[in-house]
């Protein structure tokens, strides 16, 4: 039987396969996902398997870590199932990796006490503690009456987010996990980010008060979420305001950008168990359909549905599985595939965590948790099995109700059953699994091109010594280079190409207009059949039209704001590796001493795409206008489409539909093509300024380019003066090698 031997290390996002003992090479259709994420192409694996060990029989042997080796497996079994293969499974566990992050910390500590200068610089550290910092998002969505503040103040255990108020979803709630904390503290913001109200103690009376005032748009809260993870994440909770129901349009952009968010933040998107199907998420689960179509496994995996108030179904006339069946099927319509589900009792959790945490409940809520054995008697509400939990999850659950029925505690056995701790575990699944090796990833390449670089230098100074002809060689072609640069002709030539190039932004630009197209035109299809209607009706559908076209005017807004961020960094990176082509031309024009796998001595020292469009970031404070007047200000793309349309009240006992959707979708459709127009027109000027950043740019890279080729000059013309450079440095080699061993091993699985 032939053996295929898979290798996935998700820190260094690379993949190696060898069939039979031989590993592939660049004729194999595998080949090309070496450096792509395992979960962006893991639906190929089989198909393409099969195909090159031309047998639907082999045995598949998988190095990594058990959630990637799930991911396989699932995929393994899902062909097995379907009779189309008949693979043998095996694992071969990666090492655990619970302290990478701590390892890693300790590992730059090490750095900046370190010889190498290059190494402690100030950007350096900046950047790594950017990326160890960073935030990862969890954002709640749901339509009205879902339960989702129920289900929030579920994972808090404490009863902080009003439920009845409906206001309490129009304000923005961010909650960071922060470990250390006893309390929950909060903080507001208006509209323009000015603080309201001074970091404070929090109950749910206050929430109410700050709900309510319009002077509030968000409310930043601190505690501790005690089920999710917070060692390795700075993770924050973000309420979302519902899709049709917020008083600022900046919110319900937000929404949409986390939808489409590149570092994928996980979505907890609420369904009503007992009210499935309305028209008010219709704009924000297209939305998501478009971002589980694309990115692989883990596009599908961030957003979680949970279905919640799945014990108030009728026991006599409705199973759960009609019930799931059902959500498959409404979601399947909004083009949303494979969903992970998850059916929940946020309210039975809430009250037993409020129970066990030892905060008052009112008369009607204890009557509640008086029935929390219906959970453990009723199998019927054994709610883990019907998740889309990992079978390894799914047994760390089972092994907890067992402990908590030996224990005879039975609010804690009640509570696994209630679907809101598997929904916990999700989360830390795909933290673990997503989130923290990017993180890692992340961190080490603060660093990892400097090091490298003074690898290949001491390396070069070893190999000069040994090699008197190679290091001749060297000397009289950093003498060559200096000529070149200081000629100035090819730094010229570089500039007149960083002008010329221009990065093609007309396809997806294209896109975004016939998204406009279609959806305004579908707009107008709902309602013209309806031909004359009563004023009531005409009103309704005004407001349904505004609704719609608001909510279309944040979906295309957010669109153009990814493709522009897209296009600059192209571009960055496009103008990087012009910069690293114009080093390789110097060496290849100035002799053969340096070998062209050495060039990134040379450049070690370039900044990464981020840094080098974040100059590009700057503020302005734009008015907000109260009716439709438009108040976009397309020189600062942050303040598309702020406004909204002024309801208008006809005096007719009839009013002709083709009228108001004259008045309402055309003008506003015109108005959204003209915004694409100027947006394309903004992203040209900041390709321009990111261009003529880098023209400056260059001769600051050239200076450290001429700095290190006089270095390696110096060293090069006196084997005495090496010899005397490499073994003052001895030490300080000995310290890169252990570094390098080090930082390896962090990456390793």
């Amino acid at each position: 039987m032939t053996e295929v031997y898979l290798k996935y290390n998700p820190y260094k996002v690379e993949t190696q396969i060898w069939i039979d003992g031989e590993e592939i090479g660049e004729d194999s259709q595998l080949y090309a996902f070496r450096k792509d994420r395992l979960q962006v192409w893991l639906d190929q694996l089989v198909d393409i398997l099969m195909e090159e060990v031309n047998e639907p029989e082999f045995k598949l042997v998988f190095h990594g870590t058990t959630f990637d080796y799930e991911d396989v497996v699932a995929e393994c079994t899902k062909h097995n199932s379907m009779g189309s293969s008949r693979i043998t499974l095996a694992h071969v566990p990666a090492e655990n990796t619970e302290d990478k992050i701590s390892e890693l910390r300790d590992l730059v500590e090490h750095m900046m006490q370190g010889p190498f200068e290059e190494l402690r610089s100030e950007g350096i550290r900046k950047n790594f503690e950017k990326a160890l910092s960073s935030e990862f998002e969890i954002a709640v969505i749901a339509t009205v009456s879902s339960g989702k503040s129920t289900l929030i103040n579920a994972l808090l255990g404490q009863e902080l987010m009003p439920s009845k108020n409906a206001a309490c979803t129009a304000t923005i709630v961010s909650i960071k996990n922060v470990d250390h904390r006893q309390e929950f503290v909060a903080r507001c913001l208006d509209h323009n980010g000015r603080e309201v109200e001074p970091l404070q103690p929090i109950d749910i009376e206050k929430m109410k008060e700050f709900n309510e005032s319009e002077d509030i748009s968000l409310i930043e809260m601190e505690g501790k979420i005690p089920a999710i993870s917070s060692q390795k994440m700075n993770l924050v909770l973000l309420d979302t305001p519902g899709p049709n129901n917020s008083r600022n349009a900046a919110h319900k952009e937000h929404t949409f950008r986390v939808i489409k968010g590149e570092t994928k933040p996980m979505v907890l998107y609420v369904l009503n168990t007992t009210a499935l199907s309305t028209n008010d998420d219709s704009s924000l689960l297209d939305s998501v359909a478009e971002q589980m179509k694309s990115g692989g496994k883990q596009s599908k995996d961030r957003f979680i549905f949970a279905v919640n108030k799945i014990d108030e179904l009728d026991p006599d006339t409705e199973t759960i599985e009609d019930t799931l069946r059902n959500v498959r099927e409404y979601l399947y319509e909004k083009g949303i595939e494979n969903p992970n589900i998850y059916p929940v009792s946020a309210e039975m959790a809430k009250l037993i965590r409020m129970a066990q945490n030892g905060h008052p409940l009112t008369k009607k809520q204890k009557g509640t948790l008086l029935q929390h054995e219906y959970f453990i008697d009723e199998p019927r509400m054994h709610l883990n099995p019907f998740t889309s939990l990992s079978v390894t999850k799914k047994k760390r659950l089972q092994q907890q109700i067992e402990e908590a029925r030996r224990k005879g505690d039975t609010y804690q056995e009640a509570l696994l059953h209630t679907g809101v701790p598997a929904i916990e575990e999700a989360i830390n699944e795909y933290l673990d699994k997503y989130a923290v090796t990017a993180k890692i990833t992340s961190a080490v390449n603060a660093f990892r091109d400097v090091v490298e670089g003074k690898k290949l230098e001491q390396k070069l100074h070893a190999e000069m010594i040994e090699n008197e002809e190679r290091r001749h060689k060297i000397h009289e072609q950093m003498k060559n280079i200096q000529k070149e640069i200081q000629k100035g002709q090819k730094a010229a030539a570089l500039k007149e190409r960083i002008q010329r190039k221009n990065y093609d932004a007309h396809e997806v630009i294209r896109k975004i207009e016939g998204k406009i197209e279609t959806k305004m035109d579908n707009l107008s299809e709902l309602f013209r059949s309806e031909g004359r209607v009563e004023e009531s009706r005409a009103m309704k559908i005004v407001n349904k039209l505004r609704e719609d076209i608001q909510s279309l005017q944040s979906d295309i807004k957010t669109d153009l704001e990814l493709i522009i961020l897209m296009t600059l960094r192209n571009d960055a990176r496009e103008l990087l590796e012009e910069y690293k082509s114009y080093v390789k031309d110097l060496l290849d024009v100035s002799g053969d001493g340096v070998e062209i796998t050495e060039f990134q001595m040379f450049t070690s020292e370039l900044p990464d795409v981020e840094s080098l469009i974040d100059h590009l970031k700057y503020t302005d404070k734009v008015e907000s206008g109260k009716t439709w007047v438009s108040t976009s200000k397309w020189w600062n793309p942050f303040s598309w489409g702020n406004g909204y349309y002024k309801t208008t009240y006809i005096e007719k006992t009839f009013v002709d539909v083709d009228e108001i959707i004259e008045t309402a979708v055309y003008p506003a459709k015109l108005e959204l093509l003209e915004n694409v127009e100027r947006a394309q027109a903004y992203m040209n000027a900041e390709v321009m300024r990111l261009k003529n950043f880098f023209y400056k740019e260059i001769d600051r890279l050239e200076k450290l380019l001429l700095r290190k080729v006089q270095e390696v000059e110096e060293l090069s013309g006196s084997s005495e003066q090496l010899t005397r450079k490499v073994h003052e440095d001895k030490e300080k080699i000995e310290w890169l090698k252990d570094f390098v061993i080090r930082m390896d091993r962090i990456l390793e699985i």
